[in-house]
């Protein structure tokens, strides 16, 4: 069964029978350290959401790239876009809730746009995304201060040289995380269910794939 998610359970209503057929796919993005998966799997946790972690698509030689402070091109993050974006139309395995979420930068529109592609391949798919904000000195410091972590601090300068804010995308919210952690997650998940009942979806109905 989806487990608890204490007072938000409230705001979930009866259930919607369309979202037996339904799917949703929440990519979280931002530069690095910016807490992409902190964030997901604390949706993961609250909805009932299968949580992917997104650099787990890098090929090798973008992870090797990264390690060694070098910026990723274009190029270099063409194939991993695509395979996140092939990924959203297959349906998680027995046991696990249908409905994802996904870390991912999207740094630029056009990532997004390819991201966005997946709904084209799966007519009952909704693709949306978080944009966690913050000043650039901030996730400079996280990064020197986090470890184990291959995405070193010199890369948060690259990925704000080409980063373009989702600002007027009507499918991506965008939250502050220049702040402690419990702030933004409340405010992620208060912001995914204002959205969710636009779209007239009704959390209590998600499938819980047999959890």
């Amino acid at each position: 069964m989806p487990l608890e998610v204490g007072a938000h359970s409230a705001a979930h209503g009866d259930a919607n029978a369309a979202l037996k057929t339904e799917r949703y796919v929440w990519f979280i993005t931002g530069p690095t350290a910016c807490g992409k998966t902190t964030v997901a799997k604390y949706l993961a946790e609250k909805l009932n959401l299968t949580f992917l972690e997104g650099d787990d698509y890098h090929p090798k030689a973008n992870i090797e790239k990264m390690s060694r402070g070098e910026a990723l091109t274009d190029q270099d993050r063409a194939d991993w876009l695509a395979a996140l974006r092939d990924h959203e139309s297959v349906t998680p395995e027995p046991g696990k809730a249908p409905h994802l979420v996904i870390t991912c930068s999207a740094l630029k529109k056009s990532y997004r746009d390819l991201l966005r592609e997946g709904a084209n391949q799966a007519d009952n798919l909704r693709v949306r995304f978080i944009f966690l904000n913050a000043p650039e000195e901030v996730l400079v410091e996280r990064a020197t201060n986090r470890k184990g972590h291959y995405a070193k601090a010199n890369l948060v300068h690259s990925q704000f040289e080409i980063l373009e804010r989702p600002d007027g995308e009507p499918d991506c919210i965008t939250v502050d995380v220049n702040r402690p952690m419990e702030e933004t997650e409340k405010e992620v998940l208060d912001k995914v269910e204002a959205m969710l009942r636009k779209d007239n979806t009704d959390l209590s109905a998600m499938p819980d794939g047999g959890l």
